[in-house]
């Protein structure tokens, strides 16, 4: 299928304000951790949920809770996207990675639905303060366009 825009239509790029980017991301359910391991960017997947404003994720051993761990900034990225309608949106939250340890928070944060993206034991769990947060939808800010195929 081939999309058509009416003359009546036009995409907005919205900036979200902090409220509704933490709604989002609290149901995007995955998202990726932006991290440097050996002074290079790397991002990897990660179920995501937010407790108190800030992001949640469970994780094994390795990169991400060694950020956690060592205290270092981290980003934290999910996105929709409705291909359809070339409409979507995107949150980037950013803070340093801590590593949760008081029973309490383990606690509270072991209730969210936090699934685990790869298989295995994730028994650490990591917030990410909500230090840093931005976000942006692209929509339409008219009528949505039609959809016809095209011989």
């Amino acid at each position: 299928m081939e999309q058509v825009a009416r003359e009546d239509t036009a995409l907005a790029l919205v900036e979200l304000d902090r409220q509704e980017c933490l709604e989002l991301l609290g149901h995007a359910g995955v998202a990726r951790v932006v991290l440097s391991v050996g002074g290079l960017p790397v991002a990897l997947p990660v179920n995501v949920s937010v407790l108190d404003g800030d992001v949640v994720f469970a994780t094994d051993k390795g990169s991400k809770l060694d950020a956690a761990v060592r205290g270092q900034v981290v980003s934290v990225e999910a996105d929709g996207v409705d291909r359809l309608y070339h409409a979507g949106w995107s949150v980037l939250v950013t803070g340093v990675a801590q590593l949760l340890t008081e029973a309490r928070d383990v606690e509270r944060a072991g209730r969210l639905p936090l699934g685990t993206w790869a298989p295995g034991p994730h028994p650490f769990l990591v917030r990410v303060p909500s230090t840093v947060v931005s976000g942006r939808r692209i929509s339409w800010s008219g009528p949505v366009p039609e959809v016809r195929t095209r011989p």
